[in-house]
């Protein structure tokens, strides 16, 4: 009876307190209040942490997320900004950082990149409005000069999801991804490999540099980035400007995989046969290159895993604790071969 009166009810059924998890997992009420609200003044090993989740978890422990919103001038929101939502690249990233974010007890707010140009009220509205407690960002490059600087004026934390210079970052190894591209079509005895696509931000000069590199260790010269951009048309022109130099090429690394369909339609067009002529090897992977014909061979990047390890390392910078940057290691890239790319016969 008296265990019963210690209890409050909600349609019949008990609501876990913090004090059932304490008991459960054999600390204090103190230390499971840290680790709920993420507070960093509570001293406690990373073991008494992980009981003290494990036993949340065991109980199917609720916040009230109301209280702790106002309790700690917190929406529990974070922001994610890409560019170009509909690019089906993201599609991993996404399901990553929602999961985290859940874990987290947050929610997420998508933002497109294309929004927030100079001039625009966009950046003021989610940042002064405190709508959010903290904000990732895929591909710094994209932005201008005058919405990075408003951005960083406010206190909300910022990380970014690829390489930045000016705060937190997290993300994966690009250069690795153009290793292996090139790599697997060395093996096919190809040399006349041509890189294409992409632009000048961080990620895809280190995706050239994989390329470059894997070159030269073959003892070959490597072909100048054709860097024609992003998306079908990209691919197509870059293939077209491929074709115009010295040496045609007889395999190409395509820097995103969407641009792959623009070089397999200008392939077509130009009577050139993929496999049998041209080899294409495409740089992320999304589930339309197993269904084009042929089907496209690709470096997967381990995007999921990247929106987790980014939505962790904001939740550790929104609590006050350093975040150390750097490229994710327990994922690499991993090639998925399929028929865009075949052996060169007369090697």
């Amino acid at each position: 009876m008296i265990a019963t009166l210690r209890q409050r009810f909600e349609g019949g059924a008990s609501v876990t307190t913090q004090r059932d998890i304490a008991r459960t997992a054999g600390v204090s009420v103190a230390v499971v209040s840290a680790v709920i609200n993420g507070t960093a003044h509570t001293r406690m090993s990373e073991a008494t942490r992980a009981r003290v989740i494990q036993a949340m978890e065991n109980l199917d422990y609720q916040p009230n997320q109301a209280a702790r919103s106002l309790r700690l001038n917190r929406t529990g929101m974070i922001a994610l900004i890409l560019h170009k939502l509909d690019n089906p690249v993201y599609s991993h990233l996404l399901r990553g950082v929602y999961g985290a974010a859940a874990e987290h007890g947050g929610t997420v707010l998508l933002g497109d990149a294309e929004m927030m140009r100079s001039g625009s009220q966009f950046v003021t509205r989610l940042l002064s409005q405190g709508t959010v407690d903290g904000i990732l960002i895929r591909d710094n490059s994209l932005f201008d000069d005058d919405v990075l600087a408003e951005l960083r004026s406010h206190p909300k934390p910022i990380l970014s999801l690829d390489y930045a210079r000016d705060h937190p970052w997290v993300g994966i190894d690009d250069c690795r991804a153009g290793e292996i591209a090139t790599r697997f079509l060395l093996n096919l005895h190809h040399r006349r490999i041509v890189f294409i696509g992409g632009a000048t931000g961080y990620a895809f000069r280190q995706r050239y540099l994989g390329y470059q590199q894997e070159m030269q260790r073959a003892g070959l010269e490597p072909a100048p980035h054709l860097a024609t951009g992003f998306g079908e048309q990209a691919g197509s022109d870059g293939l077209r400007q491929a074709l115009q130099l010295a040496a045609a090429p007889t395999a190409v690394v395509v820097n995103n995989i969407m641009s792959a369909v623009g070089v397999l339609a200008a392939a077509r067009d130009l009577g050139i046969s993929v496999p049998d002529q041209l080899s294409v090897v495409g740089i992320h992977d999304v589930g339309l290159m197993e269904h084009l014909r042929p089907a496209v061979t690709a470096v997967r990047m381990p995007m999921y895993e990247l929106g987790q390890a980014g939505v962790h390392a904001l939740y550790e910078l929104m609590a006050g604790r350093h975040c150390t940057s750097g490229i994710i290691t327990d994922y690499e890239p991993e090639l998925v071969v399929r028929d865009s790319a075949t052996a060169l016969t007369d090697a």
